[in-house]
């Protein structure tokens, strides 16, 4: 395990991703419910795998799909595709899975045959940590005209939620004092994974701003930074950190979110496989 952990993540990847929602008026708060679709993906079949997931985002398109999606792909790490569901309660999560069942949908099929680009898969449900966050409320302004997702998985030491949160109030006063622009949205894994999972999400517009890292160690002063280390080193059984591409073939979102930058969200036809947007606003799943 690392000492400088995904905390260095924190440093500048309390920095990581997540959730794809925006309606008429823009929330300022990410989703409080997050379905993660974790694939791991075949050597050589990125680019298959690619065109697979744009045909069924073409079905959910089409078939009006109650939730709105973001996918991504990993440019550090092993080869992954994430995709990101936002959700206004687990109870909503509930209508998502139905639409599985309608009997006209296609998603089965196009599952089965994605399948074979795969070579395993994973979902986890997550809550969102507005409490730990940093500037959450400026997570969704972000969002559209975010090109990258730092992602950093947190695990804790069963029964040491405290400790975390302490962490995450010392990086995210340094980070204050540091003036880091980027926000930080971070969740904890209800289901899926084991307990005092934390997964945080920074969007960024370009790889730029890892060249402009603020010394968070630093703004943490001597006693902050060793508190910080201790508390680390203690209490966290390992972490993870990856950089993703969002990809908006890949993608879910309605007009108003593709608004924040129609030149990314909306391809010229002949640069993609599909152009069928959602009408909708993009908004949680209805209870």
């Amino acid at each position: 395990m690392k000492t400088r952990l995904s905390w260095s993540a924190v440093a500048g990847l309390l920095c990581a991703v997540a959730g794809p929602l925006a309606s008429q008026t823009p929330p300022t708060d990410p989703p409080p419910v997050l379905r993660i679709i974790r694939e791991d993906i075949k050597e050589g079949k990125a680019a298959a795998h690619a065109k697979s997931e744009n045909a069924f985002m073409q079905e959910a398109a089409r078939l009006k799909y109650p939730a709105n999606i973001i996918g991504m792909t990993t440019i550090t790490g092993s080869s992954q595709a994430w995709f990101l569901e936002g959700h206004a309660s687990f109870e909503a999560v509930e209508a998502t899975m139905a639409a599985f069942e309608k009997p006209d949908a296609q998603y089965a099929k196009l599952d089965e045959l994605d399948s074979e680009l795969r070579t395993s898969s994973r979902i986890w449900l997550a809550a969102y940590r507005p409490d730990l966050s940093y500037h959450g409320q400026e997570f969704m302004q972000a969002l559209p005209k975010a090109r990258y997702f730092n992602v950093s998985i947190i695990r804790m030491h069963a029964g040491h939620a405290q400790e975390f949160a302490e962490m995450a109030h010392i990086a995210a006063d340094a980070l204050q004092k540091s003036m880091r622009a980027e926000p930080v949205a971070i969740y904890m894994i209800s289901s899926g994974m084991q307990d005092e999972t934390y997964v945080l999400f920074e969007p960024a517009a370009s790889l730029k701003s890892l060249d402009a890292e603020p010394d968070v160690y630093r703004a943490m002063g001597d006693s902050g930074a060793a508190r910080f280390l201790k508390l680390a080193r203690e209490n966290t059984v390992s972490e993870e950190s990856l950089l993703f591409a969002i990809d908006p073939k890949m993608s879910y979102v309605s007009n108003d979110f593709a608004a924040g930058d129609p030149a990314f969200w909306n391809p010229k036809p002949e640069q993609a496989l599909g152009k069928a947007r959602p009408k909708a606003a993009l908004k949680p799943a209805a209870k």
